[in-house]
């Protein structure tokens, strides 16, 4: 029998001392905080695509009854003209369903993503965007930059109400 070598084996780790873990303390914290924001959105990932799912159920459940209740009215049908209707009002209550069915889907992704971005908020430091904000208003203040950059102008305009 031959023997495979061990590729994911990797030396013991080294034990980590009082003085090295207070100067990664604060790396540390930022990382466990990464983290959790990156699991705690994949949570809400999870729950929007279960939403996103329920709505499809529902919509090809409806769909199903739709079709089946027409199927019915199609052998009971006496005359021409209901062969003819019945199709017919079928596909525009198809129509109508899935025009339902995407405005559903479309509200839930937005959900989702309002969600995710409350997720992502979480990590923003306030002192860190305002200097952010000033580094976007001293860039435009350079001569010519809205030349170059029109989106600089955008980007220093406060948000309307």
């Amino acid at each position: 029998m031959m023997r495979t070598r061990d590729r994911g084996r990797r030396p013991a780790a080294t034990p980590i001392t009082a003085a090295r873990a207070s100067a990664i303390g604060p790396l540390a914290e930022t990382e466990r905080e990464q983290v959790a924001m990156a699991v705690d959105a994949s949570s809400v990932l999870f729950r929007g695509f279960e939403a996103m799912r329920a709505i499809g159920q529902q919509a090809v459940q409806q769909a199903a009854d739709r079709h089946a209740a027409a199927a019915g009215r199609l052998r009971a049908a006496g005359s021409g003209a209901e062969l003819v209707v019945i199709p017919f009002e079928l596909w525009q209550a198809d129509l109508q369903g899935a025009g339902r069915c995407w405005q559903d889907l479309t509200g839930a992704a937005l959900e989702t993503q309002t969600e995710l971005m409350e997720c992502a908020w979480r990590l923003c430091d306030a002192g860190d965007l305002l200097q952010g904000v000033s580094a976007i208003e001293a860039i435009e203040a350079i001569p010519g930059v809205r030349t170059f950059v029109p989106a600089a102008l955008a980007l220093c305009q406060p948000p309307r109400a």
